[in-house]
């Protein structure tokens, strides 16, 4: 395994060492609705940004490379609309690091919708062909089948915990 193909669990250490400063910065003491939400904007800036740029910039101009990597055919032409979708991602993804509410929701969906149906590609590709590359079987495949679940959830965490701080009386 190349080190490139471990650049998807080096985005996720990167985010969570990048959160982690970030909450120790802090002089007064965060709430728990904080330090998620801290942690959801490292996830869109490094995991969803930097990770779908990074897979533009993979399936745009090392096409073939990336395309072996996953045990593809080289040469496909439809490579270029998967570089298109991922370049969609990561720029939502990076404007997510800043911009919360409702926008956050449009680029949970549309990344979970992606990666989590890419796992579903991967696991297809195993039964179906037997297809074993590490790209296709590797890592990847538990990055695309869990994170998608794990940003709903902690999402779904935050604004709960948010509504129970801003409520103190449902703090029972």
């Amino acid at each position: 395994m190349a080190f490139v193909d471990l650049l998807p669990l080096i985005f996720i250490l990167i985010a969570l060492i990048g959160a982690g400063v970030e909450m120790n910065k802090r002089k007064r003491k965060i709430s728990a609705s904080q330090r998620i939400e801290i942690l959801l904007s490292w996830i869109f800036l490094v995991i969803i940004g930097f990770g779908g740029i990074w897979a533009f910039i993979g399936h745009t101009f090392f096409a073939d490379q990336v395309a072996n990597s996953i045990g593809w055919p080289t040469g496909n032409p439809f490579q270029q609309e998967v570089a298109l979708a991922n370049l969609a991602i990561g720029v939502l993804g990076l404007i997510s690091f800043r911009v919360t509410g409702s926008f956050r929701i449009a680029t949970i969906i549309a990344y979970s919708i992606f990666i989590f149906g890419a796992g579903v590609g991967h696991i297809w590709q195993i039964i179906s062909a037997g297809n074993m590359a590490v790209n296709n079987a590797g890592p990847i495949l538990w990055i695309d089948l869990l994170l998608p679940p794990l940003i709903i959830l902690l999402y779904l965490l935050n604004k709960h915990l948010e509504h129970k701080e801003a409520n103190p009386s449902l703090k029972r």
